[in-house]
């Protein structure tokens, strides 16, 4: 089968060479959450309806149980894109029926140049890898499941990311498999 080739990351193509940003003070960024896995439907949608958006994508390469190399690409943020443009453009969004809900941008210039750090990095031919949402360390909260509630610690081995329970007057724990989008991280 032919590898399809990368969906578009952003549109314009022109979106940070400045001119996007500039004018209008009825535009701002929102931030997509999508339902899972349609963040490049979602951005498809957006590009048919002429839309301004940014949907940093990472290239990951895996190896198949017979040992073929595969190669994927993949967005950044796993559930999320942001959306450029005025209230019309943001409701035009949510007819896709792809989005759980659009998040409100408060630091507007901060995610600017957040989000023109990552196209930076992108751009630079290295080998970027998404960050957890959980850091190792982080103190999160389950948020879906038979565990829902649960309190505890996030700790890495190998690929997998783990939940730890621990029991503190005794220094012990136990530890379950979890992935990013089951819990939530709590305050310091």
């Amino acid at each position: 089968m032919p590898i399809l080739p990368a969906e578009p990351d952003m549109f314009p193509d022109d979106l940070w060479d400045g001119a996007a940003f500039a004018g209008d003070p009825s535009t701002r960024w929102y931030c997509l959450h999508t339902k899972p896995r349609q963040e490049k439907a979602t951005a498809r949608d957006l590009r048919a309806r002429r839309v301004p958006f940014y949907l940093p994508q990472v290239v990951k390469e895996d190896r198949t149980p017979a040992g073929r190399k595969i190669r994927s690409v993949l967005p950044l943020f796993g559930g999320y894109l942001f959306l450029h443009g005025d209230e019309a453009r943001r409701i035009e969004a949510l007819k896709g029926n792809r989005l759980v809900r659009i998040l409100e941008v408060a630091d507007q210039e901060g995610l600017v140049r957040d989000l023109r750090q990552v196209h930076q990095m992108l751009r630079s031919g290295l080998a970027i890898e998404p960050e957890p949402a959980a850091p190792v360390g982080g103190r999160v909260r389950i948020a879906s499941g038979p565990l829902t509630g649960l309190e505890g610690t996030v700790v890495r081995r190998g690929k997998r990311d783990h939940f730890v329970a621990v029991v503190k007057i005794l220094g012990l724990g136990a530890t379950v498999a979890l992935e990013d989008w089951q819990v939530e991280v709590l305050p310091d």
